[in-house]
């Protein structure tokens, strides 16, 4: 799995940067970056609470922003898988 790195825009005017409520769950999504490619995430802060969301959306950012983060292979679609398949054949 390549490790990919944090590419992000801090808003400080903009608290609820890459923030998003979602059915009543906050949300954080970000950028990943590694050799020529990136890749949009989005993980649950697991909260109902701005200012708790808030808090582990920095906490998360930072870790980051410091560490990266594995970038997970994607599997293909059930569309894309048959026209992978169709194609081949």
């Amino acid at each position: 799995m390549p490790r990919g790195y944090l590419s992000a825009r801090i808003n400080a005017r903009n608290l609820l940067h890459h923030l998003w409520l979602n059915n009543g769950t906050w949300w954080c999504y970000y950028t990943l970056h590694w050799k020529h490619r990136k890749r949009r995430i989005r993980r649950s802060l697991k909260t109902p609470d701005l200012l708790d969301a808030i808090a582990r959306r920095d906490e998360l950012l930072a870790r980051l922003a410091s560490d990266g983060e594995d970038v997970p292979e994607r599997k293909p679609r059930d569309d894309q898988e048959r026209f992978m398949r169709a194609t081949v054949a």
